[in-house]
C-alpha cells in the first residue's frame, strides 16, 4: 500500500490532534506547519482560492518544496500533554473570574440583589476550580526535574515555568534562539525601497506563552539587580516602558533556556561517568 514520505498538517486549534496523534501512533512522518510560513507559501505561489481542497493541495506542495526543513512531529510525554490542558485552562479559568467580578461590581451599583447572589455562587465554583487546577499543576511541575531548573531562576514561579514548560516544544528546550523564535520575541525587520527601516516583535508564537514571560519580566527588574540594570538602560536608551521589557522577557527565556542547556549537559556528563 501506499506510505507517503511526510504527512504536513496546519494547525487549527484542537481540531487537528486527534488526526495527529494518530498519525504520529501509526509511524508516519508528520510535519506542523507553521500557519505563518505556510500563508507566505500561498503568497508566493500566488494561490488565491481557499477552499478544503486547495489548503490540502497547498500542504501537499509545501511538503514537497520545503520537504528538507520539515521536522517530524513527536508525541509529548503524557504528563506534558495534561500539563499543556490545565496551563490553558487555569487561564480559561481566570479570565472568567475576572469577567465575574467585573459584574459583581456592577450588580452592586445597580443594586440586583438577585443576580448578586448568583454571581456569587458563581464565583465561588470558579475559584474552587481554580484552586484544584492549581493543585494538579503543582504536582506536575514537582515530577518535572526541568521545573526546579527554571525556577532557580528569579522571575520564574510556577506559572511562567508551567507555561514555557508546557508550551515551549520539548525539541527546543535548551536552545534559547530557537525557543525565542517560537515565543515571537524575535523583532522582525520591515523597509521596502527607500522606506524607513522598521522593527516589530514577530508575535508567531503562542500568545499565552508571551504574557506569562512578560509577567516573569516585570518580577525580574524588581527582584534581579541585572535585569533591573538592564531595564533602567533600555529606558535610558529612549525605549518605551513595553519594548523594555520586552527585551527582558527575551532575557529571561534565554536565561531559561540556558538553565536548561547546562542541566541536560550535566546529566550527560552523569551518565559517561
Amino acid at each position: 500500500h501506499h506510505r507517503p514520505t511526510w504527512v504536513a498538517l496546519e494547525p487549527t486549534g484542537a481540531y487537528h490532534l486527534p488526526l495527529l496523534q494518530l498519525l504520529a501512533e501509526k509511524g508516519l512522518q508528520v510535519a506542523l506547519v507553521n500557519p505563518y510560513h505556510l500563508a507566505a507559501f500561498r503568497r508566493a505561489t500566488g494561490e488565491r482560492h481557499k477552499t478544503d481542497r486547495q489548503d490540502a493541495l497547498l500542504l501537499a506542495r509545501y511538503a514537497q518544496v520545503c520537504g528538507e526543513s520539515l521536522r517530524a512531529y513527536t508525541l509529548p510525554p503524557k504528563a506534558l500533554q495534561e500539563l499543556k490542558a490545565l496551563v490553558g485552562y487555569r487561564e480559561d479559568l481566570a479570565q472568567r473570574e475576572r469577567a465575574i467580578l467585573n459584574q459583581l461590581e456592577a450588580a452592586r451599583w445597580a443594586g440586583s440583589e438577585e443576580i448578586l447572589v448568583l454571581l456569587q455562587r458563581e464565583l465561588a465554583c470558579v475559584e474552587g476550580l481554580l484552586g484544584e487546577v492549581e493543585a494538579r499543576i503543582q504536582a506536575l511541575l514537582a515530577a518535572l526535574p526541568e521545573a526546579e531548573v527554571l525556577m532557580g531562576l528569579p522571575g520564574v514561579g510556577p506559572r511562567v515555568a508551567a507555561a514555557v514548560l508546557a508550551l515551549l516544544p520539548p525539541r527546543l528546550w535548551g536552545r534559547a534562539k530557537a525557543a525565542a523564535a517560537y515565543a515571537g520575541l524575535i523583532p522582525e525587520r520591515e523597509e521596502s525601497g527607500k522606506s524607513v527601516e522598521r522593527s516589530r516583535l514577530s508575535r508567531k508564537g503562542p500568545p499565552l506563552l508571551r504574557r506569562k514571560l512578560f509577567m516573569g519580566a516585570l518580577v525580574a527588574v524588581r527582584h534581579d539587580p541585572e535585569m533591573g540594570a538592564f531595564y533602567r538602560r533600555l529606558l535610558s536608551r529612549g525605549k518605551r516602558n513595553e519594548q523594555a521589557l520586552v527585551a527582558v522577557a527575551h532575557k529571561l527565556l534565554r536565561r531559561m533556556m540556558g538553565r536548561l542547556r547546562a542541566y541536560y549537559a550535566g546529566q550527560s556528563l552523569q551518565g559517561m561517568a
